[in-house]
This record gives structure tokens, sequence and C-alpha cells, in this order.
């Protein structure tokens, strides 16, 4: 399997939910750790409305 997984055919159910718990663990560790994209095109436009107040007064 791609993606750095060490899965294979052969490994037990128990071998099998640990890694898939790791990753799912993992996933939610990447999304926790930044800001949402609504957050990001907050500031874009935050700073897009800033930028033109400042060249028409």
């Amino acid at each position: 399997m791609s993606g750095g997984l060490d899965m294979d055919a052969t490994m037990s159910v128990v071998e099998t939910t640990e890694l898939l718990e790791k990753l799912d663990k993992g996933i939610d560790d990447m999304e926790n750790s930044r800001i949402t994209p609504h957050e990001d095109t907050m500031k874009l436009l935050m700073q897009r409305y800033d930028d033109y107040v400042s060249q028409n007064p």
C-alpha cells in the first residue's frame, strides 16, 4: 500500500486496527495543528479590506 502504511494481508485484525487508529490520530493531529480554511479566508479578506481602505481614504 502506498503512503507509508506498513499493512499487508497477513496482519491480524488487532494489528490492522491499531495501525488504522494511529493513522486516524495522525490525521486528527494534523487537522488540529492548523487554522481552518475559513479563518484563512477571513484573514485574507480583512487584509484586502485594510489595503483598500489605506489606498482610498
